[in-house]
C-alpha cells in the first residue's frame, strides 16, 4: 500500500472520529513556543453547510470558496499534495530547512485536510506545525503531537501573536479568495511572520493555458465566468510576485511549472485525475451555465473527450511557487 493510500485510510478513520464528536460553537486552544504562551478562541460557526448536486459546500455566504468541503474533496486534495511534490520535486522551496530541523513555528494556512501540515510535522519533529482552515475537517485522531489545528477564516485577523512563525505555507486559493481580500490576508501573514521568516504561496493561472484545445478552453472559460462574478483573480499565479512585494515582503523569488494534462508521464496522469475530480465537483456550476453539457451521460463523455484533446494538444496549466521573506531586523 502506498503512503498516499495508507494516509487516506487513516484519514477516513479520523473523519469517523470527527463526525462522532459534539460540535461546539467555540474552542479554546493554546499556542506555545519556547518564549511565550498564548491562548486564543476560534469560532466554528463557519462549519454550517449547504448541499448541491449531492456534494457538501460551505453554507456561509461570506466564504468565497467555490469547491466542496466533503470527504470526496478531501481525497482529491490528498492526491493533489503528492502531485505538487512530484511536479516541483519538493514540499517547499523556501530556504528554511535548517530552521525547521532546529525547531520553529510553522503555519499551513487554509490547510484543508492537512496533508502538508501532517507531512511537515512528521518530517520535522522539533518544529510546531499549525493548520488553519474555514472547515473543521482535520484528522485530529492521527495527528503528530507537534501538530495543532484551528478553525479560522483566512480573511479575518488570525489569533496568533506578532512575529510568531518562522515559515508560513499556503496554496491553491485561486477559487477561494476574492481579489480584494488578498492585501489584507498578506498583511496578516506579514504581521505573524517573524523578522527574517519566509512565506511560500503556490497557485495556478486560469487565464493563460498552454496549448489549449476548444474543449479545455471552454472548461476554463466557464470557470473564469464564475470567478469574475465572485471577484477572484483569474491570473493569480502570475500576480503572486507583485502582490508579495506590495505587501512588504523582500527577496521575492518564483518558480513556475507547466503542469501537463493527461500527457507527460506520471505527473500528467495525476493532474488529469485531479482535474477530472475537480470537473465533477463543479458539475452544479456547469448545470447552471451549460445545462446541455451537464446532462447525465453527456457530462462524462465531455470529460473523456476533453482528456483526449489535452493529450493531442499537449495542454498544460501554469503553476507558480512564490516565496519571500519578511524584512529581517536591522
Amino acid at each position: 500500500m502506498s503512503f498516499f493510500n495508507f494516509f487516506r485510510v487513516l484519514n477516513r478513520k479520523a473523519r469517523r472520529s470527527l463526525s462522532g464528536r459534539v460540535k461546539q460553537q467555540s474552542r479554546m486552544s493554546s499556542v506555545s513556543s519556547s518564549s511565550q504562551d498564548v491562548s486564543f478562541t476560534s469560532s466554528t460557526s463557519s462549519s454550517k453547510y449547504r448541499y448541491d448536486g449531492g456534494r457538501r459546500y460551505h453554507g456561509d455566504e461570506k466564504v468565497a470558496y467555490l469547491l466542496p468541503n466533503d470527504n470526496e474533496e478531501d481525497d482529491r486534495m490528498h492526491q493533489q499534495h503528492w502531485l505538487v511534490a512530484l511536479a516541483f520535486g519538493s514540499h517547499f522551496d523556501s530556504p528554511v530547512q535548517a530552521e525547521l530541523e532546529a525547531g520553529t513555528n510553522v503555519l499551513d494556512s487554509a490547510c484543508g485536510p492537512a496533508t502538508w501540515a501532517m507531512q511537515m510535522a512528521k518530517a520535522y519533529p522539533n518544529s510546531k506545525v499549525y493548520g488553519t482552515d474555514i472547515s473543521e475537517r482535520f484528522p485530529d485522531s492521527i495527528k503528530p503531537s507537534n501538530c495543532e489545528f484551528l478553525v479560522h477564516n483566512i480573511v479575518e485577523n488570525p489569533p496568533f501573536p506578532n512575529d510568531y512563525f518562522g515559515f508560513i505555507h499556503q496554496r491553491f486559493l485561486l477559487l477561494g479568495i476574492a481579489k480584494k481580500d488578498w492585501p489584507q490576508i498578506l498583511a496578516h501573514h506579514l504581521r505573524t511572520l517573524k523578522p527574517g521568516g519566509w512565506i511560500e504561496l503556490t497557485e495556478l493561472s486560469y487565464a493563460k493555458l498552454v496549448n489549449a484545445g476548444p474543449k479545455a478552453q471552454l472548461t476554463f472559460d466557464t470557470a473564469i465566468t464564475v470567478m469574475n462574478k465572485g471577484g477572484m483573480d483569474i491570473d493569480l499565479a502570475n500576480n503572486l510576485e507583485p502582490m508579495l512585494k506590495d505587501a512588504g515582503f523582500v527577496n521575492v523569488q518564483t518558480r513556475s511549472f507547466d503542469m501537463p494534462m493527461n500527457h507527460g508521464g506520471k505527473v500528467g496522469e495525476l493532474f488529469w485525475d485531479d482535474f477530472q475530480q475537480g470537473y465533477h465537483s463543479a458539475r452544479p456550476i456547469w448545470a447552471k451555465i451549460h445545462p446541455d453539457i451537464a446532462a447525465p451521460g453527456t457530462f462524462e463523455k465531455y470529460i473523456e473527450e476533453t482528456g483526449e484533446e489535452c493529450k493531442q494538444y499537449q495542454t498544460c496549466v501554469p503553476f507558480t511557487r512564490a516565496f519571500a521573506q519578511k524584512p529581517p531586523l536591522a
